[in-house]
């Protein structure tokens, strides 16, 4: 009985955590739930929701959501009011295709057409200006900017801390999504990144990284590193695998100099690297792997390349991201950002924002260029590149990987069947 309960406890403790963010339960998800344990699951989701409206009443007078209009009106995303209250800042990528026809509603139904002041490129934010209020979503008409205000958030610098517990609201007060800050605020701007040049061979056993490939035109090359030297250390720190020459490289900056022992020929050697910036290679992501980080729920347009943000394990709607995010004091600490997996979500804290909102932002017309300039550079190193890394990674096997879910679950229920047998000998 006590094996059972244990069980069943970690199961309830899971599905707790799905259904509070606003998730359905369905029975196949989780199979081992009985009607009354459902039930007891959903008495209990609606007491932690409630208890959070408290906590995020406030910010959601500050949360909009973003309509635009493809035959008939659909949310695209949700926005944070800034400024004076006539401007809201939320999602480009999802919202860019629609920017002819944009429309603000508030928690109370209340709907603004919008229009685009300008756009963050590099951070994936538009700053929409309101228009005067009062129409449908949907209806057209000249544009006209609102002189009512809606309530700015009032952002609040806070230490984004290790497992520190945020929500995001929905405009009508009540959660959108919660979770605890997982990684610490970082830049994931591939071009901000030290590289060094080399590509590792995968299948090496021993001590150090082996080298594959060089690439020519960086850092490695420059000292004459070659395919089948091996990597030792990085200045005074021994090398053991390729995790550990990431960590090594991780505090260091495009320019920094470094020294590296490597072994060529059987005969050691320092040799002194400038590293340069990381290339834009992009995600390599084929329909297989993009389909296993959709698994749990629809990941954004873009959903990388940030220079400030901090991982969250909360796991948000694609069409509830752009809004705040608060502390359990209630405290405005950021806005989502992006949904990049089942297990990761960005959010940019509040000094970030604010940092952000001060700089200067493209027009519509610059913001295309950008991506369009940005998509070419990505299709021409990714044609030099894909072609080396699938030569040396071993092939994504989805097929195996879905029959390890698969047997998970026979063997889960054939855990229940064993526990109930215990019970009911």
């Amino acid at each position: 009985m006590k094996m059972r309960k244990l069980f069943q406890g970690s199961v309830l403790a899971a599905t707790l955590a799905m259904s509070a963010y606003g998730q359905e339960i369905e029975q196949d998800r989780v199979p081992l739930m009985r009607p009354d344990e459902e039930a007891e699951v959903n008495r209990q989701s609606d007491v932690f929701n409630k208890a959070l409206e408290s906590v995020t009443s406030d910010a959601a007078n500050s949360t909009v959501r973003i309509w635009g209009n493809d035959r008939k009106p659909k949310v695209l995303a949700y926005g944070t009011v800034v400024g004076d209250g006539s401007q809201v800042l939320t999602k480009w990528s999802e919202i860019e295709r629609f920017s002819e026809s944009i429309q603000v509603q508030t928690g109370n139904r209340e709907s603004y057409p919008a229009e685009i002041v300008g756009v963050f490129s590099e951070e994936d934010l538009v700053l929409l200006e309101l228009g005067t209020g009062g129409k449908a979503l949907g209806e057209a008409g000249s544009f006209e900017r609102s002189t009512s205000k809606l309530k700015p958030a009032t952002f609040h610098p806070s230490a984004l801390t290790l497992g520190k517990f945020l929500t995001a609201p929905q405009p009508t007060g009540k959660p959108a999504a919660f979770g605890v800050v997982s990684v610490l605020e970082r830049n994931l701007r591939e071009t901000d990144q030290a590289h060094l040049g080399i590509m590792a061979d995968p299948e090496y056993k021993g001590e150090g990284v082996r080298i594959s490939d060089v690439q020519t035109e960086y850092g490695a090359a420059n000292a004459g590193l070659q395919a089948g030297d091996v990597i030792l250390k990085v200045d005074d720190r021994k090398v053991s695998g390729l995790f550990e020459l990431k960590n090594a490289l991780s505090t260091k900056q495009p320019g920094d100099k470094v020294n590296i022992m490597v072994e060529s020929a059987g005969k050691e050697r320092d040799v002194e690297i400038v590293l340069s910036n990381r290339p834009v290679i992009g995600q390599f992501s084929g329909d297989r792997l993009n389909q296993m980080e959709r698994m749990g729920g629809e990941t954004s347009r873009v959903r990388d390349g940030f220079s400030r943000v901090v991982q969250s394990d909360m796991q948000i709607q694609r069409d509830r991201l752009g809004g705040p995010v608060v502390d359990l004091e209630g405290h405005v600490v950021g806005i989502t950002l992006a949904r990049a997996d089942r297990t990761r979500t960005y959010i940019m804290g509040s000094e970030a924002v604010l940092d952000l909102l001060k700089g200067k932002y493209d027009t519509v017309a610059e913001a295309r260029a950008k991506q369009t300039a940005l998509e070419q550079m990505l299709a021409s190193q990714q044609r030099e590149f894909l072609p080396k890394i699938r030569a040396a990674g071993k092939p994504y096997d989805f097929e195996r990987l879905s029959k390890h879910f698969s047997d998970m679950e026979r063997l889960t229920e054939r855990m229940h069947q064993e526990m109930n047998a215990m019970e009911n000998p």
